[in-house]
């Protein structure tokens, strides 16, 4: 009985710590996450007021631009090197693995249609408009998905030393 209940135990403390590993190396996501709320706590200076509804937007529009990464791995990027590498280690349930190599590797992607200065730009327009105009949800959103690709273009300067390719251009690269 006693040794039943150890290895269950042990088992459990494993479990715990490999979704503590997990949350580790993707902390890239709650960078994002933060600096959503940072960009709704100086909304909150400036408007006077505060809501959840604020902060929900603020994290959803922080983290929904690396939805893109998804779109890339499900439609147009689904035989790439990198994403079938990651379907590879999904598929054996190498979990640390996959966490491992998308940290590592998801700054070479550099396939991504919508991680642009153009898209950037759209967004600092549309929070702009919706400031004029009082649409302070969308201000949150906009301004939140600003964050996310400000931080990733800071991230790519950092991390590689140079600007990622597909921040300069518009959609998908061209196949040679």
């Amino acid at each position: 009985m006693t040794d039943n209940f150890m290895s269950k135990f042990h088992r459990h403390i494993a479990r715990v710590k490999g979704v503590g590993f997990i949350f580790w190396h993707a902390r890239h996501e709650f960078f994002h996450a933060l600096l959503g709320l940072l960009w709704v706590w100086i909304l909150r200076e400036v408007w006077g007021e505060f809501n959840i509804k604020w902060i929900i937007l603020a994290v959803f529009g922080s983290l929904l631009p690396d939805a893109e990464h998804f779109l890339y791995f499900l439609t147009y990027g689904r035989r790439d090197p990198y994403t079938t590498k990651i379907k590879q280690f999904l598929k054996n349930g190498q979990w640390r693995m996959v966490t491992v190599y998308i940290e590592n590797g998801h700054k070479k992607q550099i396939d991504l249609s919508y991680h642009n200065f153009y898209v950037i730009a759209f967004l600092l327009i549309g929070t702009t408009v919706a400031f004029l105009f009082d649409w302070n949800s969308w201000v949150v959103l906009f301004g939140a998905m600003v964050t996310h690709y400000v931080f990733d273009v800071v991230d790519d300067l950092m991390i590689l030393g140079h600007l990622n390719p597909n921040w300069k251009r518009w959609g998908k690269m061209k196949k040679k």
